[in-house]
């Protein structure tokens, strides 16, 4: 277990020597160091610190989001175009039975219907957001960023909500972290209002799926479980200390994925299950 002196030493000397700041950054434990010194850097310091912290952060989201993922539902259709997944056995049985249509009018292919649908992710920094657990928060906000590219929402609660990116704002990661960062953990935990403000965000779309990150159950705003039955699918990611049982419950009215993350290692897994 690291103690607090350890990690006034290294701001100590950081703050002396910012010229170190991308040496320190090659290290394994670099982002959970730096966000326990984080409040500890002169404000110059965190401000160069935020920006390697953000380059590195989004490399790693880069190889979690699955930017291959294609939504949309598949419907048959008769023909071909361009992008099309042609169904053979169907299309081989119209071919036997009217050989004289010819191959490409005996065709039968799948094409994939675009949903109108949007993304929002919402991330608790209540007081008790500190350490690793903001830098797991930027990790998953970077990988759903890099996922969607468009048609999502960023937004951070505690008793208030901060939209970090609304869904129609062109905001890249970059920029998007930097806001994060510069947040301040305050407050308790409303999780029906940060969800109210994420259905009005997505309002406009036909699907709405969105994903909550926290450590802590709601305790100001009332039963957030109603509001999360509107979602087409909620996730959640929880980190300790929340009452697992608990937490789950939102993402068993949302219809959605739940994973329990207690390090770096975990949180991979628990973003692409959210994908899915």
């Amino acid at each position: 277990m690291i103690n607090a002196s350890f990690y006034f030493r290294v701001a100590s000397y950081l703050n002396a020597h910012p010229e170190e700041l991308p040496l320190f950054f090659e290290k394994a434990d670099s982002l959970e160091v730096f966000a326990n010194i984080f409040g500890m850097l002169k404000s110059d310091v965190r401000a160069k610190a935020v920006k390697i912290a953000s380059r590195l952060i989004i490399k790693i989201a880069r190889q979690i989001a699955d930017t291959g993922y294609r939504s949309g539902q598949l419907k048959l259709v008769r023909g071909f175009n361009d992008g099309a997944e042609i169904e053979l056995d169907r299309s081989l049985e119209n071919y036997t039975e009217a050989p004289e249509r010819g191959i490409l009018e005996n065709i039968v292919s799948y094409t994939r219907q675009k949903e109108r649908k949007a993304f929002v992710i919402m991330l608790d920094h209540s007081y008790s957001m500190k350490g690793l657990k903001v830098i797991l928060a930027a990790i998953t906000a970077a990988s759903i960023a890099h996922h969607f590219k468009r048609d999502y929402a960023t937004l951070a609660f505690s008793n208030k909500v901060s939209v970090l990116k609304g869904v129609d704002d062109k905001t890249g990661p970059e920029r998007v972290l930097e806001r994060l960062f510069a947040l301040e953990l305050q407050g308790d935990t409303d999780i029906r209002l940060v969800l109210e403000a994420g259905l009005r965000e997505v309002g406009k779309f036909e699907r709405k799926f969105g994903l909550i990150l926290t450590d802590g159950a709601w305790n100001q705003g009332g039963d957030p479980l109603e509001v999360a039955a509107r979602y087409d699918k909620l996730s959640v990611i929880g980190f300790p200390p929340a009452k697992v049982e608990k937490v789950r419950q939102l993402a068993m009215k949302g219809k959605g994925e739940f994973s329990f993350v207690e390090n770096e290692s975990q949180i991979a897994e628990a973003i692409l299950r959210c994908l899915k």
